[in-house]
This record gives structure tokens, sequence and C-alpha cells, in this order.
């Protein structure tokens, strides 16, 4: 026990308290279970722990956000991870060169590292969290003032000829399970230094995040590694929390997108043989088998691939719902084709590495009702969906006699409930394609909302003819398009008056990100 009655601070004039020598005996405690608490997930443990123990906090699997000021920082840091501490590490105003030295050594003991305060409300936190930590030593780097000791004894953390307290570490396997993540950069570092240096006192792993998305590559082996482990985000850059939970537990899940990973875009460009299985007058897919149309789809993506730094990814475009000319049991001039007949399809492409687009023409139905018919496929980790505003009516309008069109807000309500499933299913990000070869076949399109990050979205330009009228279709669609969408292009093999070639259609400004053969 530590004996408090002859080592208190020596109160210098100005109130400035310098720390006197003090050996301190400070033995690490194990970890005691404790349920689900407040909003950092942190719960307090057990009472009645010997006060000159250390105790680390319990929390169960999960993800939660540390955010402020690096004062405040350091404070829910220190609430997050530990429960218990007879001292703490506490880093003065006049002393910001000993921050590396404070986190050092606050990490060699296994203790938090607080800031010093810099007005009342922060020093009434300050006392508060002092106190339920029963820590009565401070390790003061710089001067402290008389408000940020209190009563409280002091040890200069500089402290020559070993007059430091020691402290038996815990062991890694102690560790409860925490994590957490910083974005990269130095002064994100810095600004999160108290915080981490009281992240790794209480053995948590680290990782910086040069993306802010957990799915990134460099970023999914971390989240993967700590799935079971209570993850703390610290300071700026993640975003909105829940969202950055619900994208890290599609990184810890590992489902891929053919070709690995859980990101579309910027890794890859894809080329998709476009139609409907067994009826070729719908375009080049259905041609052939499904054996023939993996071949033909993997034959043109190695063709693009000399053209582009890029992995170049082969795809289908299946037409799921046709537009027909009559109107159908439901009057709504679009007819679905089966699950059951494009679910071989799905499962064949998906071993063969292609991936697998559900093209909607719906007719006097909406994109939503369709879509929501196909869920059992969009479930599938290689399947997006795209949208063919042309062939959607309104009502009493019937196909050929107008270009279809359609409502952003039509638009938007599907995404987000395809967003939604994604999410829920923890797959990796879906293409999502706009076909538009006329600007009135989407209305309102500026409102579209592009902020899903489950999904990547696609401009299709579908112009036909001469190169210079795809040319002028494309620049005329690329006006005032919404951020977040890239942009695709259609080479349609009778209709176009030549046939752009794979390095042609690569050299089109911005080169296109998918690419369609109809």
């Amino acid at each position: 026990m530590v004996d408090r009655r002859n080592h208190r601070g020596t109160v210098l004039r100005g109130g400035a308290v310098v720390a006197s020598a003090l050996a301190l005996g400070l033995v690490m405690a194990g970890c005691s279970a404790v349920a689900p608490g407040d909003d950092d997930g942190h719960t307090p443990g057990a009472s009645g722990q010997d006060p000159d123990r250390v105790v680390l906090a319990t929390a169960t699997p999960g993800i939660s956000h540390l955010g402020g000021s690096t004062e405040e920082l350091g404070l829910k840091a220190s609430r997050a991870f530990f429960d218990k501490t007879p001292a703490v590490v506490v880093l003065g105003k006049d002393a910001p060169d000993s921050s590396k030295r404070a986190a050092g050594r606050a990490s060699e003991l296994g203790i938090p590292l607080l800031m010093e305060p810099e007005g009342a409300s922060e020093q009434k936190d300050f006392d508060e969290e002092l106190e339920r930590l029963g820590a009565e030593t401070l390790i003061a780097y710089g001067t402290l003032s008389e408000a940020a000791v209190g009563d409280r004894d002091v040890v200069a953390g500089e402290d020559p000829e070993g007059q430091l307290p020691t402290i038996e570490a815990p062991e890694k396997s102690d560790n409860p399970g925490f994590a957490v993540v910083v974005r990269a950069g130095k002064k994100a570092e810095q600004a999160a230094g108290p915080a981490l240096a009281t992240a790794e006192a209480a053995g948590a792993d680290r990782a910086r995040m040069a993306s802010p998305d957990p799915r990134a590559e460099k970023n999914r082996e971390f989240f993967g590694d700590h799935a079971d482990a209570r993850l703390y985000t610290i300071g700026q850059g993640f975003g909105k929390s829940a969202e950055f939970s619900a994208l890290a537990k599609t990184a810890a899940g590992g489902q891929e997108l053919p070709g690995g990973g859980q990101l579309v875009f910027p890794a890859r460009r894809m080329i998709a043989l476009y139609g409907s299985p067994g009826t070729s007058s719908l375009g080049a897919l259905g041609e052939q088998d499904l054996d023939g149309a993996i071949k033909r789809a993997k034959k043109l993506a190695t063709e693009y691939q000399p053209h582009s730094k890029e992995k170049v990814q082969p795809a289908f475009e299946i037409i799921a719902t046709v537009a027909s000319a009559a109107p159908g049991t439901d009057g709504n001039y679009s007819s679905y084709t089966p699950v059951d007949q494009l679910e071989p399809w799905v499962k064949a492409a998906q071993q063969a590495g292609v991936y697998v687009v559900l093209d909607l023409q719906p007719g006097r139905n909406d994109f939503l009702t369709q879509a929501k018919h196909y869920e059992k496929l969009l479930s599938y980790p290689n399947v997006g969906l795209a949208y063919d505003p042309e062939w959607r009516l309104k009502p009493g309008q019937q196909h050929m006699q107008q270009i279809g069109s359609v409502d952003a807000a039509e638009l938007n309500r599907t995404n987000d409930w395809l967003a939604a499933l994604t999410r829920s299913k923890q797959l990796p990000q879906k293409v999502v394609i706009l076909h538009q070869f006329r600007r009135s076949m989407i209305e309102n399109r500026s409102t579209l909302d592009t902020t899903h990050p489950e999904l990547a979205m696609v401009l299709h330009a579908d112009g036909n003819g001469t190169p210079g009228m795809k040319m002028a279709t494309w620049d005329n669609l690329r006006r005032g398009l919404p951020d977040g969408i890239r942009m695709a292009w259609k080479n349609f093999i009778d209709e176009d008056s030549p046939t752009f070639t794979p390095e042609q259609t690569f050299q089109i400004k911005p080169k296109p990100w998918f690419v369609s053969y109809q």
C-alpha cells in the first residue's frame, strides 16, 4: 500500500506543483467480466477492488467511436479501457515536447495518459475521472497547476535514479480483447495521442487507416482478425458511427467480389455481355449457352486487359424483366424471368469469377417492386442491379410509342432498399447501373442519392451509331452528372458503325469503368 501521509507535492508560488520523488509499487490485476454498458461500449467492473490494483475494463464485442478534442479523447479512452488504477500519467500544459515520453511511460506502466485540464469545466471532468479510477497518484510531465493536483500525490515522470513507480504490466493474453483504429497522418495521430497511448497501455491492437472505409483492401484483415473484440475508432475522419460499424462488420465477414476485395472500384473495370439467356435477339449474352457465355466474357476481358492498369473483370448483364408488347396478366407490360432460371447463371458466374448485373425493364411496374422479386439473387456477393428507364412506362403508355422515363425519387427508393439488403447480409459493394441515352429518361437526375457506401453507381451511356453520334451522347450525359457516379459505355455489335475496338473503347475520356456488348 502507498503511504500517502509523507509524499505530498510541494506547492510553489503561483499554484505550481513540483513532483517529489516517490517509490510506488503497483500490481496489475486481472480483468472482471461485465455486461454491456454506456455508449462507448464500456461497463464498470465490480466494486470492492483492491485500491492499489490496476483493473482493465471488459466489454462485449462491438464497435464504438471516441471523438472530441485531444483532452476529451484522453478522458474517453481512460473510461473505455480502465476501471481502476491508483496512478495515471498526466501531460502538463507547459510540456508539449514531452508528449512522446509521457505516452511511452503510460504504455510501459500500463496506466492511462491524461492531459492537464485547460479550464474549470475540463477540471471537473478530470477530477471525476480520477475519482472513478481511484487514482491518487499523478505521474507528471511538466509542472501541474494546484487545481490539477488537488490533494493527490505527484511523481515526476522524468524522475531519475529509478524513483518512478514500478508496475507489473499485463500479459497480452490478459487483454480482454481491445482494438483501436485511427486515421493515418501526423495531424490525426497527434490529436489522438493520449487516447492511443491509453489504448496501448490496455493492450489494445492498433491500425492506421489511410482510407476511412473498413472494406478497403489494406484494412479488411484487421477487422476480420478483431471481429470478436471491442473496437474503438478514435478521432475524426470515420463518418457516421453506425455506418462505419456496419461496414466494419462487412469487412470482418469476409465475403468478396469475383477477383477478390469488397469494393468494386477503382481496383477493377468490367467488360460485360448484355442480353437474356437463350434469346439471341436481345443481345450478345443469349447467343450461346452458359458455358459459352462465360468463355466469351472472359475472352473479351482478356482483350481489354492490355489497355488497362486496373484488373479487367468479365461480367454478365442479364435482362431479368423484359419489356413486352402485351400487357400480361398484371397489365404492366413487363415479363419476369423466373428466379430458378437465372440462379444457375448466377452460381456458375460466381464460380468462374464473373460478375452479374440484373437488368430491369419494368413497364408500368416500378423498379423497387421488381428488384424485391429478385432479392434471392441480389443476396449473392457477385450480383448487382441495373435500371433501364427506356422501358419504364407511365399509366396509359405502351412500349415503342415513346421513350420511357423515371423520376430520381423512384431510383433513390430502390437504392435505399438495395443498400439496406447489402448491409444486412454483410455483402461486398454492389454495382448499380443507370441506363440512359436521353437526359429526359431520368427526371430530376441531380437529386439522385449517391451517398450509399454499399453501392457503386455507374451511368451507362447507351448511344449507338457513328463514333461522332456516340460521343455526342456520351458528352451530353456527362454534363451535370452528380458526384459519385462513374461512366459506362455500350458497344452495339450491329447498330454501331463501326463497333469500337477494345483499344478505342478504353481511349474514351474518361475511360469507362464498365463496358457492355449488345
